[in-house]
């Protein structure tokens, strides 16, 4: 049998159908129907397993867990955080290749070296032998060195506690994935080699330089905050937020 699907062979969509002249009428169910449809049963019944039934015991007595999470918001702050930090950095930059321009002059042969430094909780710069090859004596000079350079360790304050705030300011869930660490003064110099934040990155970024990225540092040797210090986060918080609205009311 040939079907043609040509336009010729197709009904228009305007056709319209004659109506029949036959009425519809409901025919009464008859009694042997009646009795049929009363005694019918179901083609399958499903009787459970016992290890159906066990299951389902097992899970109807078990207690209820509660499961608690806990964290912190993004701060509506934390972009202008963000901003403070990015400029703490250039200037910690410019200090460090001041600081690396004049090491060379005075003492070439500890600039060949690699090295580190870190600010501690008092404010000391410290020399930290990152790659291994200072020795007791390098060290001991390099402390010396850096702290006796007032620029730089004004800049390592500064980007020291705008990287504190910056946490502080982001979201456990989503942001920049910093709001899961605590970071302060005192865990500072355990997480953050100042000195790996400018290792030279070239066009694509090598192993070495990615791992001393703030955000690289932080994740591998930051310190995991806790319910206690997320709640004096949020409390900081509301305390500036209620501050700021006092100043705004007075100058009203």
């Amino acid at each position: 049998m040939e079907i043609s699907l040509t336009a010729g062979s197709t009904l228009a969509s305007t056709m319209r159908l004659n109506q029949s002249s036959q009425t519809l009428t409901a025919q009464p169910i008859s009694e042997d129907q009646k009795a049929a449809f009363s005694n019918a049963t179901p083609a399958a019944i499903y009787h459970p397993s016992e290890a159906a039934q066990a299951l389902s015991q097992t899970v109807s007595t078990q207690p209820m867990v509660a499961v608690n999470t806990y964290g912190r918001p993004q701060s509506a702050d934390f972009p202008a955080m963000a901003k403070l930090q990015q400029g703490a950095f250039y200037g910690l930059k410019s200090a460090f290749e001041e600081f690396n321009s004049a090491l060379a002059s005075a003492f070439p042969d500890l600039a060949d070296k690699k090295f580190g430094f870190t600010i501690e909780a008092d404010g000391k710069l410290k020399a930290l032998n990152s790659a291994g090859e200072l020795s007791a004596t390098d060290m001991d000079q390099l402390d010396k060195l850096l702290n006796a350079s007032s620029s730089l360790k004004s800049a390592a304050g500064t980007y020291r506690d705008a990287s504190i705030d910056l946490v502080a300011a982001d979201g456990t869930w989503g942001g920049s994935y910093l709001g899961d660490y605590q970071l302060d003064k005192d865990n500072f110099a355990s997480t953050i080699d100042l000195g790996a934040l400018f290792i030279p990155k070239g066009n694509t970024p090598n192993p070495e330089a990615i791992a001393g990225w703030f955000s690289h540092q932080l994740w591998s040797k930051g310190e995991l905050a806790t319910p206690e210090s997320h709640a004096a986060i949020l409390a900081s918080r509301d305390a500036a937020r209620q501050a700021q609205e006092a100043a705004e009311t007075a100058k009203a």
